[in-house]
């Protein structure tokens, strides 16, 4: 962007974008479910002055996520985190907050706006009151599989759209990379094979104008139910289904009353790491240069190891009896894909989409 944060991203990005392609790997986790200027450790509170460096922290930040301390949202902060501590030599510790410690993610933006927490992973969906344009990662099928969600994690072009829309917001936070955070599924209480299955069928979605447009198209009857009620409104019959990651599947437990999994691959999910503008003021510059750094070395790890997690979750989930459907992903993709260009519109994200598409192949 405008500072010495554009000139890090710049060359972190064209650097990954030559080798996040060929990795083995592959966000955006759309729940709902899911402070404080750097603290002089011990010696001096919130000053954010420099200090000299003696092998003990110098600086810790805290950083928030919405997610389970067992969940791969927290495995990526704890592996952004050692980067920071190794390319600091140790001065700058971050502090992992998971499960909502901090607030639930719109809280928690309003702290990174407010200067009170330091760093924060979230959802796209879940900050599109502060960035609308976020939301638009949470269109169903913009990504083909995941090799076209990890070329898009290391392109610099995709990067830099997002990252001055933050900028030209004033928002009093930054972007400091966006992750891939694996796939979505749909899983249901009856077995879903085609189309003609998911018709009528009430399937749980968030609060949001586009999850209901598609699931519409779709031929399903969105139903709108916070995450923390899904288990409940899947046993009483409120709805016949929901969509999520395989880990949210399986941490929420929710494979006890949707047995079936159709493999719809819809959504591939992204993710966004944030500083605050106050804590980054409070950092010597050289600090600030790794943090961003390591920021965008995260990215990759993030994508691979969701994937990794996410098999072994699989195989945990056919042991538990759960039943995985194959599905005609192509019947579902042009039902929606003809929805990509209005949405884009409504969101201004008219040169997001174009890359996106440009990155497919």
């Amino acid at each position: 962007m405008k500072n010495v944060k554009r000139w890090i991203a710049v060359f972190l990005v064209t650097a990954m974008a030559m080798g996040v392609t060929g990795c083995n790997s592959q966000t955006y986790q759309k729940e709902e479910e899911e402070t404080n200027l750097p603290a002089r450790e011990e010696k001096e509170e919130a000053t954010g002055e420099q200090g000299e460096v003696t092998g003990e922290a110098t600086y810790t930040l805290k950083a928030g996520h919405s997610q389970a301390a067992d969940h791969p949202f927290h495995d990526t902060l704890v592996y952004f985190a050692d980067l920071v501590k190794e390319k600091t030599g140790g001065a700058v510790v971050v502090e992992i907050y998971p499960n909502s410690q901090l607030g639930d993610e719109a809280t928690m933006m309003e702290s990174m706006s407010m200067g009170t927490l330091d760093i924060l992973m979230a959802n796209g969906a879940n900050t599109a009151a502060y960035i609308p344009e976020l939301s638009f990662l949470g269109t169903c099928y913009l990504f083909h599989d995941a090799e076209h969600m990890a070329r898009m994690v290391g392109d610099e072009t995709f990067f830099n759209l997002y990252g001055d829309m933050v900028e030209e917001k004033g928002l009093g936070f930054h972007l400091m990379t966006i992750m891939g955070n694996g796939a979505r599924y749909l899983y249901t209480k009856e077995p879903v094979a085609s189309l003609e299955d998911l018709k009528g069928m009430k399937i749980r979605i968030m609060p949001s104008s586009v999850d209901e447009m598609i699931w519409t198209a779709l031929g399903a009857a969105p139903t709108i139910v916070a995450f923390s009620e899904v288990y409940t409104a899947l046993q009483t019959g409120m709805v016949d289904g929901a969509e999520n990651t395989m880990s949210s599947y399986a941490a929420s437990m929710h494979y006890e009353q949707a047995p079936y999994v159709a493999l719809t691959e819809h959504q591939w999910l992204a993710t966004e790491l944030y500083i605050s503008d106050k804590c980054e003021k409070s950092l010597p510059e050289d600090y600030v240069a790794a943090i961003y750094e390591a920021a965008r070395e995260t990215a990759p790890y993030s994508l691979s190891h969701q994937l990794e997690v996410d098999a072994g979750y699989r195989e945990m989930l056919e042991a538990e009896g759960v039943t995985f459907t194959e599905v005609d992903v192509q019947a579902f993709r042009e039902l929606v894909v003809p929805l990509h260009d209005k949405i884009a519109a409504d969101l201004g994200c008219e040169e997001i989409l174009g890359r996106i598409r440009e990155l497919q192949e």
